[in-house]
């Protein structure tokens, strides 16, 4: 089973992870996301964001992957050379790392840049590394070589 990045509406990537995660399709919904607190006038909430907007990562077997489509707010998956992108293991680790990591304060997706492999334990993630744009003070860039983005991380001062 492999993991593949499926192009799902604006604002509805949580649905679409909770609607195929809920149906018995054999496969395994993913949306990376960050927690965000957002101010209004009369309160402050922390609220999930999508660290990759429009965009849902799906493990399945290949024989099973237009079954998604019966899903309201799924447009198609991302293809790269003719063929469906193939998201590794270690890399959607990272991801769901990124997801509960606590040290976090912001993340922003940029296009990606040729960078350098890195052991990211020194960071505060344990048995991972990453392909590292640039290090600056509390401030590192991840590549994420088969999403095609980088991203850019910014760590709590200890």
């Amino acid at each position: 089973m492999n993991w593949y990045v499926l192009y799902v509406k604006s604002k509805q990537e949580f649905k679409v992870q909770d609607y195929l995660n809920k149906l018995d399709l054999e496969l395994e919904a993913f949306c990376p996301y960050r927690i965000e607190l957002k101010q209004w006038s009369d309160r402050k909430k922390k609220i999930a964001v999508p660290l990759i907007s429009s965009i849902v990562l799906i493990k399945t077997k290949e024989i099973n992957r237009d079954k998604v489509f019966s899903v309201p707010g799924t447009i198609r998956y991302l293809f790269w050379l003719g063929k469906p992108a193939i998201v590794k293991e270690f890399e959607v680790e990272q991801l769901l790392s990124i997801s509960h990591n606590e040290n976090i304060i912001s993340h922003e997706v940029e296009e990606i840049k040729l960078g350098k492999h890195i052991d990211l334990t020194r960071f505060g993630f344990s048995n991972r590394t990453g392909v590292i744009q640039r290090v600056s003070n509390n401030v590192f860039w991840v590549v994420l070589e088969s999403l095609g983005y980088t991203l850019k991380l910014t760590l709590k001062k200890q």
